[in-house]
């Protein structure tokens, strides 16, 4: 089987962990293979200041993106029905979780947050059965959510638009944020390009600033 053939592979394993069902991909493009050369000593330049946020996180708590300073985020954007792409996604930051974990840099001084794009059916019981499946660290990796009109500005400023699709899909940018512990952005990572071992040498890069 090709890298290709096992990234799909994946994607159909991960989907039925979610419980989510696995289609073609329709809603936005899935992740390229990863395996490209990577570079230990990024230059992160400065983009921009991220954009202040509150949302909700597991149990109603309210998270306020600035009540992370100090640590390093790594912020993505997903939905829990998402027939290919998101599940791919997620589980690469599973496994970027595990190496943040096993380097002693999360919860201590790195996070992950997934935001949904879908507040109309993603809700706090279904974000953390999400979150359950795939081992999120209760203190280190953060899904959120929040009502419609609340969750618009956010996702508008991130640049996050969202366009729904007859099938009930969402077609949305996904991009990756990393976000110093300063708070202001240093990579967008794309989602066809996201790679789970360039981010954590990104990170590694951020925490020795």
């Amino acid at each position: 089987m090709g890298r290709r053939g096992r990234l799909g592979a994946v994607a159909i394993a991960v989907g039925l962990l979610l419980g989510v069902a696995v289609p073609s991909v329709r809603a936005h493009e899935a992740p390229a293979p990863t395996g490209g050369p990577l570079s230990a000593r990024p230059s992160l330049a400065i983009i921009r200041e991220a954009p202040e946020f509150t949302l909700l996180a597991a149990g109603g708590r309210a998270l306020r993106l600035s009540a992370l300073r100090g640590r390093v985020v790594l912020l993505a954007f997903v939905y829990t029905r998402c027939p290919t792409a998101c599940p791919l996604v997620t589980q690469r930051m599973a496994v970027l979780q595990r190496r943040l974990i096993a380097a002693g840099h999360l919860p201590g001084r790195a996070v992950l947050l997934s935001v949904t794009v879908d507040a109309e059916r993603d809700d706090g019981p279904s974000l953390a059965r999400y979150a359950g499946a795939v081992r999120a660290h209760a203190d280190g990796w953060w899904f959120l959510h929040e009502k419609p009109e609340r969750l618009r500005p956010a996702l508008a400023a991130f640049d996050e638009w969202t366009r729904r699709e007859p099938d009930g899909s969402i077609d949305h940018p996904a991009r990756l944020h990393l976000i110093d512990a300063r708070g202001r952005v240093r990579e967008i990572y794309s989602l066809a390009l996201f790679d789970e071992r360039q981010a954590f040498l990104d990170i590694e890069t951020l925490l020795r600033e």
